[in-house]
């Protein structure tokens, strides 16, 4: 019978803590729970919310396995005063242990922003900045099977993403061929943008855009297109499921159901 252990060792491989985005804090692994529990299910999801705790317990599911992890900034307590304290507190108290695969899940090579890529068809793809294992980094760029509009990569980005609301930031009628790709929250700063451009790309493919950064694409002549957070990553929690079950067939890795867009 697999343990709590043989998920965060199985994890070494899909992700290896390496594989985070370097010079940044992050906080990934195992967040609570006992290396030694033994677990049948894991539940994976994007954002442990309450509805996903209370479907975990539906489920008899003994792991919650999440990309954004619900303790990020460093906490003082873990009390039912606060959203984080109780959810802990109810995780903890029905024996669910809860790990959380972050930006090593998405640098890292067949992770997320790979994943984002492939969905897009886009061939020659290069890591934008490298860093960690071969293939590893923040970032990807290759090119469209042909020139396409910005409006037109809109629509693309909406079907592979699943995702009705895509926005355009510049020219929606701007020429594009090579797509530089950063899945979540690339949008937060202008040196994304810089690294696209140094990267020969025509359009970042990107969410979370801030106004600033969206000022500075138009001043610089360079198209965004904006998927929502959630769509761009959402996608992969499958993939990651049939990862996990592939390395440890005894447990039943789950594609949670409550794990649903924020935002309607």
């Amino acid at each position: 019978m697999a343990t709590i252990k043989d998920v965060t060792d199985a994890f070494l491989r899909i992700a290896p803590p390496t594989d985070m985005e370097e010079g940044e804090y992050d906080n990934v692994g195992l967040l609570a729970g006992s290396f030694s529990a033994t677990v049948t299910r894991a539940l994976c999801c994007l954002d442990v919310t309450r509805a996903v705790i209370d479907e975990a317990i539906e489920k008899g599911a003994e792991l919650i396995v999440a990309h954004h992890p619900m303790i990020y900034a460093p906490i003082k307590s873990v009390a039912d005063d606060s959203v984080t304290g109780a959810k802990l507190i109810k995780a903890i108290k029905n024996g669910i242990a809860i790990y959380a695969a972050h930006t090593n899940l998405d640098f890292t090579p067949d992770g997320i922003n790979d994943y984002a890529a492939e969905l897009l068809k886009l061939s020659d793809v290069e890591v934008m900045c490298p860093f960690g294992q071969k293939g590893a980094g923040l970032g990807r760029s290759g090119e469209l099977p042909k020139e396409t509009t910005a409006d037109e990569l809109r629509e693309l980005c909406g079907k592979a993403f699943r995702d009705d609301f895509v926005r355009i930031i510049g020219d929606k009628n701007a020429a594009i061929r090579r797509v530089a790709v950063i899945n979540g929250a690339g949008g937060g700063d202008v040196k994304y943008i810089d690294s696209a451009i140094k990267a020969g790309a025509d359009c970042l493919v990107t969410a979370d855009v801030k106004h600033h950064v969206a000022v500075y694409a138009v001043d610089r002549g360079f198209t965004l297109v904006e998927p929502q957070h959630y769509t761009m990553e959402h996608v992969y929690i499958e993939k990651l499921a049939q990862k996990l079950g592939a390395l440890l067939p005894e447990v039943q890795a789950l594609v949670s159901e409550k794990d649903v867009i924020p935002r309607v």
